[in-house]
């Protein structure tokens, strides 16, 4: 009986260590577990949180990509506006001066036909001393002369409206 006394008490002691140990691994498991557990906690707080920064970097992407499109446009307003206005002006500058050119000739024409009433005026023909004939020519050579100078001058300004490169060949066609 000793020996199966001693053999439950050893079994007993085995039993009973096994048992401690066992509650032993068992605890640890359990931290090893809840360790575990806010580990992949912290994993999907860090995840969660990553996805929201790409969510802002994509939004900031976004709005650069928009900005920089935005820009672009601005300045292609700008260059056209810029463009534009270096084309009136210099529209502006060649009509100036075409119509100062034009303003030029209105004054030879009325210049040219004062001139030449005062001339009709100062000589006093006699009638008897020079021939009808010659006062009617002189006359109608001075006619011509005054309407062929404001036929230019009338052509020429209905022109002004134009671009510069119509405005130019009309120019060369007509007042030159």
């Amino acid at each position: 009986m000793e020996s199966s006394s001693a053999m439950d008490m050893g079994q007993m002691l085995l039993t009973a260590f096994d048992t401690s140990m066992s509650k032993y691994w068992r605890e640890e498991d359990r931290r090893w577990r809840a360790e575990d557990r806010k580990w992949r906690e912290d994993d999907l707080n860090y995840r969660e949180e990553e996805r929201q920064w790409r969510f802002q970097e994509k939004f900031m992407r976004e709005a650069e990509i928009k900005w920089r499109q935005e820009d672009v446009e601005q300045r292609h307003v700008e260059n056209a506006r810029y463009l534009w206005t270096r084309f009136v002006e210099k529209n502006r500058r060649d009509v100036e001066e075409k119509s100062e050119q034009l303003k030029a000739i209105s004054n030879l024409a009325a210049l040219f036909a004062g001139f030449a009433v005062v001339t009709l005026t100062q000589f006093s023909f006699q009638q008897n001393e020079v021939s009808i004939i010659w006062i009617a020519l002189y006359g109608v050579f001075t006619a011509i002369a005054v309407s062929v100078i404001s036929w230019v001058d009338d052509n020429c300004n209905g022109y002004l409206h134009l671009n510069s490169w119509q405005y130019f060949k009309k120019w060369e066609i007509i007042c030159e």
